[in-house]
């Protein structure tokens, strides 16, 4: 037991001189673990290195360029979507007075077309008007013409019965008077 008792005073003052010797090992080890394994110290090193980055390629400007750009994108898309929203409300709205619209383009088409239904009538009637007029007009001329031929044929036979009835009633002395007085009375006559 002696041995295993002096073995264990052995091995604790190993540990103590190990405690003894080195606390400046450990405390210099403890700064380099602290300032290493720190967060916080960790994260100002970071902002001190991203400071130092946007001071030297002047990210700033960059930044505030890339940001004035977006903003302006924004803007102009709220302005088309503005412009869009109110063509699709002008759109709801044709949409919605479609059924008027189509409404009233019958109406115009159904009044276009008694319009044009009314015109071909009047002019259908005018020119049966016309063709009736002319009609009554060749009528007449041809009443006419037949009237002036059937004269001709009734003085052509008027003439030849009268001649044959002066043949044969009057010598031909008495013919020939009888002749130039009817010749002479014809120019009286009218046809």
């Amino acid at each position: 037991m002696q041995k295993n008792s002096h073995t264990e005073h052995k091995v604790n003052l190993e540990h103590t001189h190990a405690e003894i010797a080195s606390p400046i090992t450990n405390e210099t080890s403890g700064i380099l673990d602290i300032i290493l394994f720190s967060n916080v110290i960790n994260v100002v090193i970071v902002i001190v290195f991203f400071v130092w980055l946007i001071r030297k390629f002047n990210l700033l400007s960059f930044i505030e360029k890339k940001r004035d750009e977006i903003l302006e994108t924004i803007k102009n898309l709220e302005e088309e979507k503005k412009v869009k929203q109110n063509q699709l409300e002008q759109t709801k709205i044709k949409v919605q007075n479609v059924n008027q619209e189509v409404n009233k383009l019958i109406d115009e088409g159904e009044q276009v077309a008694e319009s044009i239904s009314g015109r071909i009538t009047r002019e259908a009637v005018q020119e049966a008007e016309e063709m009736h007029k002319k009609a009554h007009a060749i009528i007449e001329t041809e009443e006419k013409v037949a009237s002036n031929r059937l004269m001709q044929e009734v003085t052509t036979a008027a003439f030849v019965i009268a001649e044959q009835h002066i043949k044969n009633a009057v010598d031909s002395r008495l013919h020939h008077k009888y002749i130039n007085e009817f010749i002479d009375n014809l120019d009286n006559v009218k046809v």
